[in-house]
């Protein structure tokens, strides 16, 4: 009978010990998503300052950060998350493009850990960033007053929509608000304009630039060993993309090649962990909006007030529908370029 309860402690006191002893991660700014051994998704949440997407990879010999969120602050817990993973050391901070919600987290970082991006990215971090720094100080401001109170006059059930944009945007301007206190700009010092493979022990991990696309350069990070690719803004999941800021020839050329990877899992700028299926409705989006305005003009009884422009069924569920209008204009643009 002893060595029957003795048997017993053993299989249940040791894994509850060890159930205890697990990292469990909570944050209020981002969901920690395993992908596959060292291989994790920071996926940004409804009121968090995280606001983009960010995967921590290890292969194995050094730790790969891709993008570094909005906040410092926030950008600080993916060490924390390292540590407590017990990874490999952090080595590398991917900036996949230039705009302020991928790269203003590089300053928490040693600086003995490098910065990758493009050239042209690099550039446009050390020319760009003092310029958006110092417009933050006026309008970001007043957006955050405009949705702070919004949230403090608001009485509606905190599931609905209304709500859940309030509780995406706030924090974004509540961030920016205080950037020029906060922020000290950390340009790349490594560059990678075409692929780059980093070999490691337990998986090889590809930097794939091709220029253009949803900016004037972008770089991602595909897994080959895995099947896994951090696609940056150049893949939305179930929100509209910025498609201003791109260059629609070149972006749909990305999302060509990524169809001649082998992809299991997608893990998008913005939105949760999808499959190759995100690839495929990235494309018809793009091709969408071009449709949308090509037929509008096709029809020339019809007055072009792109705000009367309902969006299409399949996107109504989509977040940052401010973006929609934004894009048929956009649009309307290129075409009369043509």
């Amino acid at each position: 009978m002893k060595i029957l309860f003795f048997c017993l402690f053993l299989l249940f006191g040791v894994s509850s010990c060890i159930k205890k002893t697990a990292f469990e991660f909570a944050s209020p700014n981002f969901e920690l998503i395993k992908l596959a051994d060292g291989v994790y998704a920071c996926i940004h949440k409804f009121g968090g300052k995280a606001i983009c997407n960010v995967g921590i990879i290890d292969n194995g010999t050094e730790t790969f950060i891709f993008d570094s969120f909005l906040s410092p602050e926030v950008a600080k817990e993916l060490i924390v998350v390292v540590e407590k993973l017990k990874l490999s050391p952090i080595k590398y901070i991917v900036n996949s493009h230039a705009h302020n919600d991928h790269i203003r987290g590089n300053q928490v970082f040693s600086n003995d850990i490098e910065i990758i991006s493009t050239a042209v990215t690099g550039y446009e971090i050390a020319v760009n960033e003092p310029i958006d720094i110092a417009d933050e100080k006026e309008y970001a401001i007043q957006s955050f007053a405009f949705y702070d109170s919004l949230l403090n006059e608001y009485k509606g059930d905190s599931t609905d929509r209304a709500f859940l944009n309030i509780q995406m945007w706030r924090p974004y301007y509540e961030v920016l608000s205080n950037s020029h206190n906060e922020i000290i700009t950390r340009v790349p010092n490594i560059y990678i304009d075409s692929i780059k493979t980093f070999p490691g022990t337990n998986r090889d991990i590809q930097l794939i630039s091709r220029g253009k696309g949803h900016t004037k350069s972008d770089l991602v990070l595909y897994i080959p060993n895995d099947n896994i690719l951090f696609a940056g803004d150049l893949v939305f999941n179930e929100m509209h993309p910025y498609l201003p800021s791109g260059y629609m020839d070149e972006w749909n050329g990305w999302l060509d090649y990524f169809n001649t990877l082998n992809v299991d899992q997608l893990v998008p700028g913005h939105g949760n962990v999808g499959g190759p299926e995100q690839i495929f409705k990235m494309k018809e989006y793009i091709s969408d909006v071009y449709v949308i305005i090509k037929n509008i003009k096709r029809d020339t009884s019809v007055d072009l007030d792109f705000t009367k422009i309902k969006i299409p069924e399949k996107y109504k569920d989509w977040w940052f529908e401010q973006f929609f209008v934004s894009n048929l204009k956009f649009m309307n643009t290129k075409i009369q370029q043509e």
